[in-house]
C-alpha cells in the first residue's frame, strides 16, 4: 500500500503503542476531567494561564541568548493540548519552518543546509510527540 498516505510501518506502529501506552494514565486523567464540566472548565483555564505565561516568558527571552523561540514553540504545544485555535497555529508555523529549511536546503551555505536537515527533524519529533500524549494522530501527507 504504497499509495495509502495513512499506511505507517509495523515498526511505527508498534512505537507509537508503546507511547500510547506510556502515557495512557495521562488520556485516562483528561477523560475523567472532560466528563465534569465545572472541573473541565477549570483545567482550560489553568491550561490556558500555564500556556500563555510560558509564551510570554519565551519571548521575553527571544533577544537574549538561549532558547527562547524553543520556550515559545512549548508554550504553543501547551495552549494547543486544549484549545483548537493554538493548534492550528502550530501547524501552520510548523508548515513555515519546513518551507524555510526547504529553501535553506536548497540556497543556504553548507552550515545552514545542515543546521535545516537537524531542526526540521527535532521539529517533527516534537510535534509527532506532543501529538501523541494529547491523543491527536499528526497529519502525514502535508505534515
Amino acid at each position: 500500500m504504497d499509495g495509502d498516505p495513512n499506511h505507517r510501518p509495523a515498526e511505527a506502529d508498534s512505537g507509537e503503542s508503546a507511547l500510547r501506552h506510556r502515557f495512557r494514565w495521562f488520556h485516562q486523567a483528561r477523560e475523567w476531567i472532560h466528563a465534569r464540566p465545572h472541573l473541565h472548565v477549570f483545567y482550560k483555564v489553568v491550561v490556558g494561564i500555564v500556556g500563555g505565561l510560558v509564551v510570554i516568558i519565551g519571548l521575553i527571552l527571544v533577544p537574549l541568548p538561549g532558547p527562547g523561540w524553543l520556550v515559545v514553540f512549548i508554550g504553543l504545544t501547551i495552549l494547543a493540548s486544549e484549545f483548537h485555535f493554538f493548534h492550528k497555529i502550530i501547524t501552520w508555523l510548523k508548515a513555515q519552518l519546513h518551507r524555510f529549511w526547504d529553501w535553506a536546503k536548497t540556497h543556504g551555505p553548507q552550515w545552514l543546509r545542515n543546521i535545516a536537515d537537524r531542526g526540521k527533524a527535532d521539529v517533527d519529533a516534537a510535534h509527532d510527540d506532543a501529538h501523541r500524549s494529547i491523543g491527536r494522530r499528526p497529519a502525514r501527507p502535508g505534515h
